[in-house]
Parts: C-alpha cells; sequence; structure tokens
C-alpha cells in the first residue's frame, strides 16, 4: 500500500462500517493524523479530518510499535471508555498509517458499576440478615428461659398450695378445738370462765387465720393464672420467633445465592 492509497481507503471506511453488525467509530490515518473518520451510532471520538494522533492512543502506539494494539482506552482519553484496535498499515516494510476501530465500552462500564454496586448492596443485606439471625436467636433464648421460669414459679404456687391446705386444716381444727372449749366452759359454769375467754381468742384466731388463708388463696390462685397465661404467651412467642428464625434463614440462603450471582455478573460484565 502506498501513502496516496490512504485517502482512497478513508473514502471506503463508510462500506466498512455497513458491513459490520457491531456499532463502532472507524478511522484511518498516516503516521500523524487522521485522513477519514466515522462515528457509530452509540460511540462518537469526535475525530476529525487532520486531528492529531493523541498520547496514548491505540493508532499511535501501533504506528510506533509496527503491531497491531487492542487495548482499553480510559474516558481521560477521549471522553468515553472504549475498546480500541488499532492495524498499522505498510508501505513495504515501512509504517505509513493505520485503521483505528473503536467499540464503546460505556455501557460495560455501567453494567460493572452497576454490578458492583448490586454486590455491595446484597453484602449489606447479608450482613443485616446475619445481624437479624443472631439477634433472633438471642430473643428465642430469653423468650425460652421466660418459659422455664414461668414453670418454676407456677411449680411454686403449686406446692404454696399444700402449704396454704395445711393452713386451712389447722384453721378448721383450731375452730373446733374453740367450740369444743367453749362447751366445756358452758358445762363448768362460773368456774370455767376464764377458759371461755381464751376458748373466745382460739375461734377469733381461728376465723382470721381462715380469712387470711381465703386472702392467700385467692392472690396465689391469681398468680398460678398469669403465671399459665405468661408460659403460653411465652410458648408463643417461642414458636412465632422460631418461624421467624427459619423464615431468615430461607432469605439469608436466597442473598446468598443472589450474592454469587452478582459476582458471577461482575466477572462477566469486566469480561464483555
Amino acid at each position: 500500500m502506498k501513502r496516496e492509497d490512504l485517502e482512497v481507503l478513508g473514502s471506503f471506511i463508510g462500506i466498512f462500517q455497513k458491513l459490520m453488525t457491531a456499532d463502532f467509530n472507524i478511522a484511518v490515518s498516516d503516521r500523524e493524523k487522521i485522513i477519514a473518520a466515522l462515528p457509530g451510532k452509540t460511540i462518537d471520538l469526535k475525530l476529525v479530518k487532520g486531528e492529531i494522533l493523541k498520547e496514548g492512543s491505540v493508532a499511535l502506539d501501533a504506528i510506533r510499535s509496527g503491531k497491531p494494539i487492542i487495548r482499553e482506552v480510559p474516558r481521560e482519553v477521549y471522553g468515553v471508555p472504549y475498546m480500541g484496535r488499532a492495524i498499522p498499515l505498510y508501505d513495504e516494510d515501512e509504517v505509513i498509517g493505520c485503521i483505528i476501530v473503536a467499540e464503546s465500552l460505556d455501557a460495560k462500564e455501567k453494567l460493572v458499576n452497576m454490578a458492583q454496586s448490586l454486590s455491595t448492596t446484597i453484602e449489606q443485606i447479608t450482613a443485616a440478615m446475619e445481624e437479624n439471625a443472631a439477634g433472633l436467636e438471642k430473643v428465642a433464648s430469653l423468650s425460652h428461659e421466660m418459659e422455664l421460669v414461668s414453670e418454676n414459679n407456677l411449680q411454686s404456687v403449686n406446692e404454696t398450695d399444700k402449704i396454704v391446705e395445711a393452713v386451712y386444716s389447722f384453721a378448721r381444727q383450731s375452730k373446733l378445738l374453740g367450740l369444743n372449749a367453749s362447751i366445756e366452759a358452758a358445762r363448768a359454769g362460773s368456774a370455767g370462765n376464764g377458759f371461755n375467754v381464751v376458748a373466745g381468742e382460739i375461734s377469733k384466731l381461728a376465723e382470721n387465720s381462715t380469712a387470711a388463708t381465703k386472702r392467700i388463696t385467692d392472690i396465689l390462685e391469681k398468680l398460678k393464672m398469669e403465671n399459665q397465661k405468661v408460659s403460653k404467651q411465652s410458648e408463643e412467642l417461642s414458636l412465632v420467633l422460631n418461624g421467624i428464625a427459619a423464615a431468615t434463614e430461607e432469605v439469608t440462603a436466597s442473598v446468598q445465592s443472589l450474592s454469587s450471582m452478582s459476582e458471577e455478573l461482575v466477572n462477566m460484565a469486566e469480561n464483555l
């Protein structure tokens, strides 16, 4: 190829562009400047005829090295990230210019950023789910402990019932004893007046004991009902928490699966 053929080649780049399904910016240059250029539909490096080749461009590197150059060019060079391909053109053994093709990496860059953002978000969700799961386990443990305490309290109340029954029995016997003492004092006549006073006190003590025991029984019965209620609620809470914990584990597993998929998406996006 002769130097003068570069202009002819430049006039055909529109045909080359139409033959390809990919969208790209195409240009032809000599060793120093652009001879012809056409933008793509989604990528325009704004190359114009006569523009001096920029340092860091694949075109200049291909001309200097005499070898085809393929590499990603950062946004800073032409304002858009792209995959640049430059093939040197020879006149016998001398490089006289090159063909330049640039495919936009803007969509890839956005996809990589989105995939990385998704991956970061999923990691944050996973960490939050793990923290929630740990909290649920702690709450479930506390609920179980509350249930055990409630059961122990209920058992203690049930044992107290025996003591109350013994006090009831003592009160009944005291009342009977007071009644018998009153009868005997009446039989003794005036000689039994002192004994009658004692009998009255015994009867009064028995009545007070009976009343106090009844109040204690009422209180214990109320405590028993409250403990039963707390025990039932603790049991229901444990069931709910276990259900939430199981659901959390399932969600965590799903999020971990999404995390693997997002990592794969990042890798795929970076390798486009």
